[in-house]
């Protein structure tokens, strides 16, 4: 180990790398993978799905409060029933002047009959529906927010002035859950009274319990195929998903990394791990031919096979001892970042345990992998293993394993990185969102001064009031709209669920709506002239728009391209969009909403400002939010961006063992090739022609590796782009330059190792020899 010191050190390094993220993403999904699991009966519980064509996944779980008992009537299979609103992580409430965070869920009485949740202390009020001002809480947030005081009967109150009275203490959840919660409040009045109307929800979900011994399969087809009635049109087709795959089977679910990015980051790691061991055994192999009179000699002074298999294996188990000590440093160094980044709430001693068993499993295998690479050779002729030909298959092999598992890497993450370009710089969305922001003021009738005030600022460019309408990154509200007439309309035609926009002539300039053909809206337009998007001029089946109608009213004036204002893996619906009558039906008509654009790379001295003025000028101004579309934009691609930086530094550790393991390859076989080299010089070869001989050995493998590797990161990377609706190209400049950089590490480390050798006298190397 000391004599190669260059070789153990990456071998360690690269291990110690893979282990870390190997064990982290490991432990990151058991983690995603347990939510829910604690509870009694979490075997048996399902949460109920129903058909929603404005969901980007095309259903959706947000129900109709008496869905539950609809279902628990209809069906025997079910054993119990509950609704339930979840919890929204952005609720703030205040308490004393001081703002904090809470998770709410709204429930009645059945949520203790699916959960164990028991009511520690305090009436029952909050279980009352309609009795909007009583609300309970769970034992650790009283602690929190009052420590040793009695909390009930203490009073708070929400970002929009309700208060709320503490009337009992309840258990929370014992563990991870998709309904944690700080607080229970009864169902709303207004839940209550739109529960005449199934076609509303205010995002309750619908959980059930089947009896024990239920034919899963046989009631997933049974509730597939009820027909509901005309006044439940919307709940046909309803599905289940077990309670504790919710997690991570839902991509509605809220985290800041997608599991299939966490798993992507484990294969990444167990990559890392096989390139490491592979460069590792690569040189052992290597080095072991180069020992072998010696290991020959020491068994004919008396040596047993059992003490040589014990003296190398203690320098493997040494190599991964160091690598699990510095991966234990890097846990300690990255700990924080990795549970910020997870949401993982666990200490480092628990962290180190738990990825300790699954660096031992790795562990185990490459122990077993090493010993029968041993036992190999322990039971080949001494003689034989002295006097064979090298043909150096495995060396080879190793070599292209390396080549294919680096230049993989590094191709998937160029890739990868060009898309996030591209979806930040393309004119493909249909609107543009850079260097644009909005503020957002409770007070109506903001809008006119705001946007003068504004104006003033130097930063920023332009600024329009927008009252009534809403902005698109982020979208405030959403509004659809049944189709049910259409011009040319085919007999056979179904229903269109179409989004309608309300938008302006200022509102339109200023997002940079594309207009592909007809005219634009203006001032003088009646509210039945519209535009419709692309997705709508599709679903219409129409050549002609220009001029067509549909609901009977809706004039069509011009087709705009779609808008992506969503996460880049949603299509856009087929939407039309409409003048913005003042004092209509859809104007929000309680806020002031402005839209402005400043000047390229002034967004924090714009904000500074904004803060500033707000504060001067509107002093009484109410729940002011200021948004940057970048930023809010960027929260869609936040799982890409941090798939990207892991990639990153994989691809950067691979591509150096990769380099290391050349370097020192190229050392070894120049090392095991010193007599043949020197024979070839005093035949006259000069040291092109030696580095000419190595080059081509290599750039052969090179070029076998990075077929298989652009061949397989092609069909990935292609898979992988179809999850967005507008894709970058793979552009051949990216093989090239993946080649051409690994081509010229080639060339110089064989160059190098060729030089030190032609250097040498021959016949001072063959007389040695």
């Amino acid at each position: 180990m000391r004599k190669y010191k260059n070789q153990t050190l990456i071998s360690v390094i690269g291990l110690a790398v893979g282990f870390t993220c190997f064990a982290l993403a490991m432990l990151w999904i058991r983690y995603e993978m347990t939510f829910d699991s604690f509870h009694k009966n979490a075997g048996r519980m399902y949460v109920v799905y129903h058909p929603d064509s404005f969901s980007p996944t095309g259903e959706n779980r947000a129900t109709n409060y008496p869905l539950a008992a609809y279902l628990k009537e209809l069906f025997p299979e079910i054993e119990d029933a509950i609704m339930l609103t979840p919890a929204w992580h952005g609720d703030m409430y205040i308490l004393e002047g001081v703002e904090f965070p809470a998770l709410t869920i709204t429930a009645d009485s059945s949520f203790f009959r699916m959960f164990d949740v028991k009511i520690l202390a305090g009436n029952m009020d909050f279980l009352i529906p309609g009795n909007n001002s009583s609300i309970a809480i769970t034992h650790e947030k009283a602690r929190q927010l009052f420590g040793d005081e009695d909390p009930i009967g203490k009073t708070f109150s929400n970002a929009w002035e309700q208060n709320f009275t503490i009337c009992a203490i309840v258990s929370g959840m014992s563990k991870q859950s998709n309904y944690m919660f700080d607080f229970i409040q009864p169902f709303q009045s207004y839940v209550l009274d739109m529960s005449r109307y199934w076609y509303q929800s205010s995002g309750e979900n619908t959980i059930i319990r089947l009896l024990p011994g239920i034919n899963i399969e046989a009631f997933e087809k049974k509730l597939y195929e009820h027909d509901p009635g005309d006044d439940r049109s919307s709940y046909r087709k309803m599905t289940i998903k077990p309670i504790t795959k919710l997690r991570y089977i839902d991509p509605t679910v809220q985290r800041d990394m997608k599991f299939q990015h966490i798993l992507i980051f484990s294969l990444s790691g167990l990559l890392v791990v096989l390139c490491s061991l592979f460069n590792y055994f690569t040189l052992f192999v290597s080095r072991f031919r180069i020992r072998q009179k010696e290991l020959a000699l020491r068994m004919v002074c008396g040596a047993s096979g059992r003490s040589l298999l014990a003296m190398l294996s203690v320098e493997f188990m040494f190599t991964l001892l160091f690598a699990v000590v510095l991966g234990v440093l890097l846990t300690q160094l990255f700990h924080n970042p990795f549970l910020t980044l997870s949401a993982i709430q666990m200490s480092l001693p628990a962290i180190y345990r738990e990825s300790l068993m699954y660096i031992g499993s790795v562990i185990l295998v490459s122990l077993l992998v090493f010993w029968a690479i041993l036992l190999i050779f322990r039971y080949r002729s001494l003689h034989l293993s002295i006097r064979r030909s090298n043909k150096k298959l495995f060396r080879k092999t190793s070599v292209v394993v390396q080549l294919v598992i680096s230049i993989g890497f590094a191709f998937c993450t160029i890739v990868i990185l060009k898309q996030m370009y591209f979806l930040h710089n393309t004119d493909e969305l249909g609107f543009s969102f850079q260097n644009r922001g909005t503020i957002r003021i409770s007070n109506a009738g903001l809008g006119s001064a705001l946007t003068n005030q504004l104006k003033q600022i130097p930063e920023i460019v332009d600024a329009v009031d927008v009252e009534g309408m809403a902005n698109l990154v982020p979208l405030q509200s959403r509004f659809g709209q049944g189709v049910n007439t259409w011009d040319d309309m085919p007999a056979d035609a179904e229903r269109i669920n179409m989004e309608r926009m309300h938008v302006s002539p200022e509102y339109n300039a200023f997002y940079e709506f594309r207009l592909l053909m007809g005219e634009m809206l203006t001032e003088a337009d009646l509210d039945s002239v519209v535009l419709i998007n692309e997705s709508a001029l599709k679903a219409f089946g129409w050549n002609e728009p220009i001029g067509k109608q549909f609901n009977n009213g809706f004039t069509v004036k011009g087709v705009i391209r779609n808008v992506y204002h969503f996460a880049p893996t949603v299509e856009a619906r087929p939407s039309f969009y409409l003048i913005n009558p003042p004092n209509s039906g859809w104007s929000s008509g309680s806020a002031s909403t402005v839209l402005f654009k400043y000047h390229d790379d002034m967004w924090k001295q714009c904000k500074e400002k904004i803060d500033r003025m707000i504060t001067t000028e509107f002093p009484d101004a109410r729940n002011i939010t200021l948004y940057n579309s970048e930023e809010e934009y960027d929260k869609f691609l936040k799982s890409e961006n941090a798939l990207i930086k892991l990639l990153s530094v994989v691809s950067a550790i691979c591509i150096l063992i990769c380099i290391f393991g050349f370097v020192s390859l190229v050392s070894l076989t120049c090392e095991e090739r010193r007599k043949s080299i020197a024979i070839r010089k005093i035949n006259g070869a000069t040291a092109g022609d030696i580095l000419a001989m190595f080059a081509k050995e290599y750039f052969l493998l090179l070029v076998i590796g990075a077929l298989i590797a652009f061949t397989t990161g092609y069909f990935i990377m292609q898979r992988w782009l179809e999850n967005y609706v507008k894709q970058t190209s793979i552009p051949a400049w990216i093989y090239l330059s993946i080649i051409c950089v690994l081509a010229l590490v080639i060339v110089l480390c064989v160059g190098w190792q060729v030089y030190r050798s032609s250097v040498e006298n021959p016949a001072e190397v063959v007389k040695s020899e």
